[in-house]
């Protein structure tokens, strides 16, 4: 499958953002975010599960720490420099995990959610 990528340089250097929805809850649609960025040592993605929901043209996200869906040092690339080119090579070495990590995240929100009988 693709996903759209965003690469952006902020006040932390490069990175790159590629989300994919897991389904809709009472509170809004669920995102799943892969982000590759600049850890100690070169690069890595980390995973996140949010809720975003819109309201008068504003968008918010809401997660709750310790209760949504994490992981992080996935596909972890040594680099000496960051550049826009080095975060664009680990970004899509990391997307070639995204389907596990939507089937890990889905996962991980079915064993949490009551089933109704």
């Amino acid at each position: 499958m693709t996903y759209q990528t965003h690469i952006s340089k902020g006040y932390d250097g490069w990175q790159a953002t590629s989300e994919a929805v897991l389904g809709e809850t009472d509170e809004g649609t669920r995102i799943l975010k892969l982000r590759t960025a600049k850890v100690r040592g070169g690069l890595s993605a980390s995973a996140s599960v949010c809720i975003r929901k819109g309201a008068n043209g504003y968008a918010t996200e809401t997660t709750v720490i310790f209760q949504d869906f994490f992981k992080s040092g996935i596909a972890p690339t040594p680099c000496k420099r960051v550049t826009e080119k080095a975060i664009q090579s680990a970004h899509e070495n990391a997307l070639e995990h995204m389907g596990q990590l939507i089937e890990d995240a889905t996962a991980f929100y079915e064993e949490q959610e009551p089933i109704a009988a």
